[in-house]
């Protein structure tokens, strides 16, 4: 097997580090991020939208510096340069030349979708690198028929269904590409089916919280199915925004070649099944980034026996950086005023503020009985978190995780109502007013700017007993 360019891998490495790091803490906190702190103060084996292992990550990175939004980024970056360091492992296991790693590390480097999703706290991030330990492991299987290897898959997967259910595509499209190949007899081994059984055994714990809160996680995968910009977009994403378009060529003419090899046909089915599989099933266009590095691998080598001379490798090095730069600009916070997908960023403090102002001005006599309820989780979060230095009690919310968290007998006679409507609010309690709408300070509206802020009175009924109907999933 050919050496490994670990100085090329570092220094690719260490770059992607230093970028995203370098505008950690460009804008401001992530409403999603706040969400995954607020939920690493309700720890459990599961929760509505994501499993426990990245919410115990936000604990454990929070009760070493919190508060710290650099901190908590800081594991999603390392995540990601895991992800670059792996590619190019998994091409030499599907017997790359030096360079041909190099130029894999590289196009991890040059990757949209990598850049921006490892610059956010996020599931993704670890998706991700769960999925690059399992398929480096898968290549290595299929090149040395070591039959135990099988156990670490299991536990990569195992570990990676812990971290975002999307990882459950991986294992099924593993089957199918093993059972569409010459390769199919290795499925009668026990070994496949022990890595099977190992990643259930890690996975159930969160079966088991799922089976005991209603199955409310299957419920929530079923109602987000389909959420997507289309079809259309599900393909043209994938070609012209999250991969590199300058790779495209050569990812398609490398997966071509590396089907010759009877070895690695099954990596090759597995690779467009998971392709298949997202898009049959309606998921999000980012949900197939976590096989890239295949594609990658298998493109690196292709272009390996291509660019031979200097010339060559300018003439491809400088449009692949040059949209690697461009694509950056959109998915790493650089422009000087937030906008598209960091409007998320935006205004959270002023929510907070303004809500403290609503909750300030009920009489004091009335406060000890006051909830305040927030229709969406990330308004909440960021309520929770900039909200007792302003003196604001937790808040309740009837979204996502959020509706467990809520105390289990509330009945509080006035309640400030955050992004509900009047009639909402009329259909809970007589009396309702408007007394307020969310704004921020400073730069562009968030995405919440303009809903109305509620101070109601005279319950209908205990608002324990109507939480159950309040709870959504959208």
């Amino acid at each position: 097997m050919a050496r490994v360019p670990w100085r090329w891998i570092g220094l690719f490495a260490a770059v992607k580090l230093a970028v995203t790091m370098a505008v950690a803490n460009r804008y401001a906190w992530h409403g999603d991020e706040l969400y995954f702190v607020a939920a690493s103060r309700h720890l459990d084996f599961g929760f509505v939208d994501f499993p426990p292992i990245v919410p115990l990550i936000a604990a454990a990175d929070q009760a070493l510096a919190p508060g710290s939004l650099v901190a908590l980024r800081l594991p999603a970056a390392l995540a990601g340069a895991g992800v670059l360091v792996l590619t190019p492992l998994i091409a030499r296991e599907l017997g790359a030349s030096t360079r041909a790693q190099a130029w894999s590390a590289l196009a991890i480097l040059l990757t949209p979708v990598l850049l921006g999703s490892n610059a956010l706290f996020h599931t993704a991030s670890f998706d991700q690198l769960a999925w690059a330990v399992a398929l480096w492991l898968f290549a290595r299987l299929l090149r040395t028929g070591e039959s135990r290897l099988w156990i670490a898959i299991g536990l990569a997967v195992g570990v990676g269904l812990e971290t975002k259910l999307t990882m459950a595509a991986l294992p099924v499209a593993m089957f199918l590409g093993l059972l569409a190949s010459s390769r199919r007899s290795m499925l009668l081994s026990p070994w496949p089916w022990l890595g099977v059984a190992i990643a259930f055994v890690i996975f159930l714990p969160y079966l088991a919280w799922s089976a005991t809160h209603d199955w409310i996680s299957v419920q929530y995968v079923i109602s987000h199915r389909g959420h997507t910009d289309g079809p259309f977009a599900y393909w043209w994403q994938q070609l012209l925004v999250f991969f590199n378009v300058v790779f495209v060529v050569p990812a398609i003419a490398g997966t071509i070649a590396l089907h010759r090899d009877l070895r690695f046909r099954p990596l090759v089915y597995t690779s467009i099944a998971v392709l298949l599989l997202f898009f049959a099933l309606g998921g999000k266009s980012y949900y197939a980034a976590p096989i890239y590095p295949v594609v990658y691998a298998a493109a690196a080598m292709w272009l390996d026996r291509l660019l031979t001379t200097r010339v060559r490798v300018a003439a491809f090095m400088a449009p692949s950086v040059a949209v690697g730069l461009f694509l950056a600009l959109a998915v790493l916070p650089i422009a000087p005023v937030p906008s598209g997908l960091f409007l998320d960023e935006v205004g959270w403090p002023d929510l907070a503020h303004q809500t403290a102002t609503v909750y300030g001005a009920i009489p004091a006599g009335d406060r000890a009985n006051t909830t305040i309820v927030v229709h969406y989780y990330q308004e909440a979060a960021a309520i929770d978190f900039y909200g007792p230095a302003l003196g604001l009690p937790h808040v309740v919310s009837p979204h996502l995780s959020y509706w467990y968290w809520a105390p289990p007998r509330m009945d509080p006679s006035t309640v400030v109502m955050i992004d509900f409507s009047l009639d909402d609010g009329d259909k809970l309690f007589t009396t309702c007013r408007q007394v307020g709408t969310v704004t921020n300070s400073s730069g562009p509206h968030s995405n919440f700017y303009g809903a109305p802020i509620l101070i109601c009175s005279g319950p209908r009924k205990p608002l324990w007993q109507a939480w159950r109907s309040l709870q959504t999933l959208d």
